[in-house]
């Protein structure tokens, strides 16, 4: 049985690739700028990276995620409840992914832990304060934030970058160097950096120019996706880490490369949905959504909240229509905080379906 906790995990992780790997770079492609392939190539590399890190700095994230912050810690929970529990929440990632729905894998997960929960140990044994506590307000608070940061930042963010139009990679500039009561110059030996303004950007001593907004912008795409990997992964491995069978870091090697191949396979109806038709995403406003989401998850992460990355980026690209109501798809945001909202009873039924089957075989 602990193989099938461990194959269960592993569907979680690729299903949980399929449906949010592309969330931390929707705004890039959403520009129109860049090539599918490779927006989503710098969203899997990235989200690898962070998921393999996961255990590093996101320790908390496990305690909260193998049922022992819902059931107490005192609960022994078997094979075939981790097994159900992961696969419950797979099931349910997977449909919405099938159906294009960016939906939380958080929520999910949690419903699936509190189903297996309530067959197993009765409605009594479950802490329902903390499950308030520690997922339901994060996941309901931290998509308004985002919404709000970026709908604050983005002016600001643009007079910023007015003024600094690009990054110059200069010639080195000469060193003068003393020579007994004479000065000659010599060569530098390593070239500097200008951050300028359009109009200084080609005085004709640049090696290489690059655009600051382009920069910022695949950078916090990056952040994001990295953040995201590094905020998912513990909650992913929690279950397979309770079993035991294999060692921390061969568990989060295995999450993050089945989260990179979920990605990599199956994110491109999620991708069309928040990169294209949510509402039309300009530079500076994706640049904005993806540094408060970067910055609400990394922190998130950091002192072990359970917020939802699919909520926070998605309220940052709900943040960007604000600014243009006239061009957001209203409809559709309706309808994927309607998936939000079932997404937690359905992993709850999937759950419960999952653990019922696997339990008549343990």
């Amino acid at each position: 049985m602990a193989l099938a906790v461990i194959a269960s995990v592993l569907l979680l992780a690729f299903a949980n690739g399929a449906n949010d790997n592309f969330k931390g770079v929707a705004t890039l492609w959403g520009s129109g700028r860049y090539r599918y392939a490779t927006v989503l190539a710098w969203a899997t590399a990235t989200t690898f990276l962070g998921a393999a890190f996961g255990g590093v700095v996101a320790g908390g994230l496990v305690r909260v995620f193998d049922g022992s912050a819902f059931l107490g810690p005192g609960v022994k929970l078997d094979p075939a409840f981790l097994a159900a529990a992961a696969l419950g929440a797979a099931v349910a990632v997977l449909l919405a992914t099938r159906l294009g729905l960016p939906i939380s894998t958080t929520h999910a997960l949690a419903g699936s832990l509190v189903g297996c929960g309530l067959w197993a140990f009765g409605n009594a044994a479950l802490n329902w304060p903390a499950l308030a506590a520690v997922i339901v307000l994060p996941l309901l608070f931290s998509p308004l934030v985002a919404m709000g940061l970026t709908f604050l930042s983005s002016p600001p963010l643009a007079g910023w970058l007015r003024n600094r139009s690009c990054v110059c990679m200069t010639e080195p500039a000469p060193q003068m160097i003393q020579l007994g009561a004479a000065a000659a110059a010599s060569p530098g030996l390593f070239p500097a950096l200008r951050v300028a303004h359009r109009a200084d950007c080609n005085r004709g001593d640049e090696l290489a120019r690059w655009n600051t907004e382009e920069i910022m912008h695949w950078s916090s795409a990056g952040l994001i996706s990295f953040s995201r990997g590094l905020n998912d992964s513990p909650k992913i491995a929690a279950l397979a880490l309770a079993v035991g069978a294999l060692a921390p870091a061969a568990n989060y090697f295995l999450v993050a490369s089945m989260m990179a191949l979920g990605g990599l396979v199956a994110a491109r109806s999620v991708a069309r949905t928040i990169s294209r038709r949510v509402t039309r995403i300009e530079p500076v406003p994706g640049l904005s959504a993806n540094l408060a989401g970067a910055l609400l998850v990394g922190v998130a992460s950091r002192f072990g909240m359970p917020v939802s990355t699919t909520h926070v980026t998605l309220g940052g690209i709900f943040g960007v229509g604000l600014r243009h109501c006239d061009r957001t798809n209203w409809t559709l945001v309706r309808q994927i905080a309607m998936a939000w909202l079932v997404t937690l009873p359905l992993g709850m039924l999937a759950g419960l379906a999952c653990y019922l089957v696997l339990g008549s075989f343990s």
